[in-house]
């Protein structure tokens, strides 16, 4: 396999962020009070011990502010459905320049690094890039391999439960009332095959007389999402409700779970926060 083609994997998009956040920081500041490498251990300053663990300080911020304020800012860009294996890798070594950069600022404020200007960026970050690069490719790749791994396990386990037909009976032709404005739309929960939201509006798909027909409600999944019942309805992801009795296939990669859905032809995403609470309504649902 070419490397370029590892590189377009996908990837699980900035997983527990507060996790690194507080390890990392924690372990910078403990790890460079304890050995204090890169010379550290000649610098006479007051209050040394506080002043090394101020380094963790500014990791700690500078992780807040990549993790967490740009992700924000740059939704696009931070899709997971585009997020692949080298995006996490340049990723992860943009902030590793960030932090760079800011520590030494922090260096020089503290009077701890000799070298000012690019000069001394330059060398602050042939001290601490060469450390980070070789850890960021391998335990991406390692964690990828992981992530598949389980991913692939779990869909075959679930493909193997799933009938060729879909199952009825569930929901006992029961009625879903969906609102828009003053509108009323009512559909029976048997047929529909999909729910998926578009911005302020939710696409129905839904059978009638064995073809698929679609009407767009102005209405947020979220709003409708509380008057589901029916235990064949699930909302696997923020912006789709499926019906359990029209999945066909289950696919693994290593960002989680998609599903192909009878008459539907696309793939719909099953979040990492569902996919326990999906794999046991699917297992554990009579056929």
């Amino acid at each position: 396999m070419r490397f370029t083609e590892i590189l377009n994997k996908p990837y699980p998009a900035i997983l527990n962020k507060w996790k690194i956040t507080l390890s990392v920081s924690v372990f910078i500041s403990i790890f460079l009070c304890v050995f204090q490498p890169f010379g550290l251990q000649f610098v006479q300053i007051n209050n040394k011990t506080v002043v090394l663990a101020g380094y963790g300080l500014i990791t700690f911020i500078l992780l807040l502010l990549n993790l967490y304020l740009l992700p924000l800012l740059f939704k696009k860009s931070f899709r997971e459905e585009n997020w692949t294996v080298g995006k996490q890798i340049l990723w992860l070594i943009c902030i590793v320049l960030s932090i760079s950069v800011g520590n030494y600022g922090y260096s020089i404020y503290f009077l701890i690094f000799p070298w000012l200007g690019i000069k001394g960026i330059l060398v602050f970050i042939a001290f601490t890039f060469p450390i980070a690069l070789i850890p960021i490719t391998a335990i991406t790749f390692a964690a990828q391999h992981i992530y598949l791994k389980r991913n692939l396990a779990l869909s075959e386990q679930i493909n193997n439960t799933i009938d060729k037909e879909p199952r009825t009976g569930k929901a006992n032709d029961s009625i879903i009332t969906l609102h828009s404005g003053n509108q009323k739309h009512q559909f029976v929960s048997e047929r529909i095959v999909l729910l998926e939201s578009e911005g302020n509006y939710v696409n129905i798909y839904f059978l009638e007389n064995g073809l698929i027909k679609t009407e767009l409600v102005r209405n947020t999944l979220k709003n409708i999402d509380l008057n589901i019942s029916t235990e064949i309805l699930f909302k696997c992801h923020r912006a789709f409700v499926i019906n359990t009795s029209y999945i066909e296939k289950v696919k693994g990669n290593s960002q989680g779970l998609s599903l192909t859905v009878r008459y539907i032809d696309k793939q719909i995403p099953v979040s990492r926060n569902n996919i326990k609470s999906f794999k046991e309504l699917i297992t554990n649902t009579d056929k």
